[in-house]
Parts: C-alpha cells; structure tokens; sequence
C-alpha cells in the first residue's frame, strides 16, 4: 500500500490544507502554497513488513486492518482498510493512503472544508450549552481536541424521471334558499405527467456513518465541487466508498419519488375531497462519487454513542448530546429557586 504525504517546498516539512484560507500550509516556516504548488513536494513512500505474523494472525489483522510506515517519522500506522486519509500517531504528520484514492475509488470531485476547526468548536461549545448539562467531561479542551475533519464518500445522483399521478376529486357548494339548504356536488377525474431532472441527490456511501444523519447534513452548496485533488486531503481524514452505487440507489429511487409526487401534488388545489395516487418512471440515472466535508465528534455515555455532526462548508450542526440526569436536576433547582426568590422580592415590593 503506497502513502504519500505533501512537503513543503521550501522547507520540506508536511503541508496541511487550511480550510480558513483555502491554501496549503506549513506550520514550521509558516509558508502558504495552492494546492496545484504542493504537489511539487508530494513523496511517495511504499511500505516494508512491520512484523511477522501468523497466516491466521495475518488473515485477520488483513481483513479489516491496514499498515504501513509514516514517511515523516517511519512509524508504524495502523488504519482501517477503508482510510484514503489520516495522521500519524506519533509525529503527526497527514498522511494520504494514495491506493484507496485510484482507479475506482479515485472521487471525481469533491467540496473542500470552508469551516476552520476552531470554527467548529465553537459550533460544538453552543450546540451543547457549553456542557452545562451534559457529562462532565463531555465539552472538556480534551474532548475537543477529538473533532475530526472527515471526507466523506458520497455519491451524487443525476436523475431523469416522468411523474405521472391520477385521481378523483370533487368540488362542493352549498347555499340556503328559504327553509331549503341546496347541495351541489361536482366529480373531476384527475390526470397529471410532468418529467423532471434532479441533479446531485446526495447519498453516503461508507456504511459506517449514520445514514440520516448524514441526510440530515443537507444542503451542501454543489456550486462549490471541483474536480478531486489529492491535496486538499491533507490534515483531514477521509475514508473511500464501501457501499456502491448500486447498493445506495434504493434510497434515492424512494426519495426522487417522494419528491415526484410531491411536487404533482402541489399543482392540485381547490378539491374538497382528493383521491390521488401516481407514479414515478426513471429513464435515465448517472451517478458521481464525490468527496463532501464532515466535522464529526463521538462520544459514548453510559452504553450509547452520541454523535456530534458539522456540514463542513455551510455550518449546519445535527446530533443529539448526551444529558447528565444530576446536571440536570441541579439547574432545573437553581432555575426553580431563582424563580421563587424573583416571585418572592416582587410580592414584597407590591406590598
């Protein structure tokens, strides 16, 4: 497995894509390069046997696990086989695992961070009231320390469809003439086609992520993608598809038709009664993968794991954080007695 990792050229330390400034940075000479510069300094360092194991050990360990050598350090990392990107331990040092980012699993484009880390600790700080009623160590400096900036695998659907729906409705009047009340009922059959084209209907594509979670993260602004570049990658992780497009496009196939009649639906007003049922024909879906940026943060309490998502270029925050029952009940009491005491120093000064 070949890595790679970005020099600076001037000093030939690791350069780190600044999202804050969209430049590639050094943060020894404090230099600043696009992206297109940095892959002067790009090396490639092909990894040697880290250990002797045996065939069942290594069976195992090759199943789910990679590694390879740090070109910065010569450390021994060890990743997920999925990882296309991620930092050495012991140095550092962002390092790019350049054969989980060819051939198939090269993205065609991708949206760089525009959200900076220290931007998204500060999202966090306020998603989470500051940790004022969470766990004690939950919005901890060290806690923080642990958001990680990810690329995430995603694949974009373009897809042409006709909308076709039919039904019945009916239109009621009624009027009062002398001791009469009159009913007029009208009956209309209902026909509506349209064909539509949705572009870039995003679906995950690493089966560890939270599917509506990751769903909840939209919109992304595609007017942003531009064609993958390796360097942008580095100082973030990113993890390259295990899920094709294949095995995603069921749901988009049930959210593009959801969408379809939906939009039938609107065009239809002014019926008492609707009876109304379509369907959704696809001529034609093509289908991008891309790479999309996610600050992501987890934490386990008490058996359950809590998550902490950031859409990395617009600032939405999802996620639900874990709640400290005595935390809770201590405010709930100091709220409480302030309240009364306030109620109190009122009644006293209306008398």
């Amino acid at each position: 497995m070949a890595v790679m990792v970005y020099k600076c050229p001037k000093c030939g330390a690791a350069l780190e894509f600044d999202a804050e400034v969209q430049q590639m940075t050094c943060s020894y000479c404090g230099s600043m390069f696009t992206p297109q510069e940095a892959l002067v300094g790009e090396v490639n360092v092909e990894p040697e046997d880290i250990r002797e194991e045996t065939p069942e050990q290594s069976e195992e360990f090759n199943a789910h696990l990679k590694a390879w050598h740090c070109p910065e350090c010569g450390a021994d990392i060890v990743a997920e086989e999925n990882v296309s990107a991620t930092f050495c331990r012991f140095c550092g040092s962002p390092t790019l695992v350049e054969t989980n980012l060819t051939g198939d699993y090269r993205p065609v484009s991708m949206i760089p961070f525009k959200i900076s880390k220290e931007e998204a600790k500060s999202a966090f700080l306020k998603w989470c009231h500051n940790g004022r009623y969470t766990p004690k160590d939950f919005a901890s400096e060290q806690q923080l320390d642990k958001i990680t900036g990810m690329y995430v695998p995603f694949w974009l659907f373009d897809c042409y469809v006709e909308g076709i729906g039919t039904g019945t409705g009916t239109k009621v009047r009624t009027w009062i003439h002398g001791d009469y009340q009159y009913v007029n009922t009208q009956y209309y059959k209902i026909l509506r086609r349209a064909r539509m084209r949705y572009f870039r209907v995003p679906a995950d594509g690493a089966s560890a992520m939270d599917n509506e979670m990751m769903d909840a993260l939209e919109p992304f602004d595609y007017d942003q993608l531009i064609r993958f570049d390796m360097p942008y990658l580095s100082g973030y992780m990113a993890e390259k598809y295990d899920e094709s497009h294949k095995v995603v496009y069921p749901r988009i196939e049930q959210r593009v038709r959801q969408y379809t009649q939906q939009k039938l639906r609107t065009t239809i007003s002014g019926y008492s009664n609707l009876n109304f049922q379509g369907q959704t024909n696809f001529q034609k879906v093509d289908a991008c993968y891309s790479l999309l940026p996610v600050w992501m943060l987890t934490y386990r309490y008490k058996g359950q794991r809590y998550m902490f998502a950031m859409n990395g270029q617009t600032g939405k925050v999802v996620g639900h954080p874990p709640k400290s029952n005595k935390k809770v009940a201590l405010w709930s009491a100091l709220y409480g007695a302030i309240t009364f005491g306030s109620l109190f120093l009122l009644g006293g000064l209306l008398l």
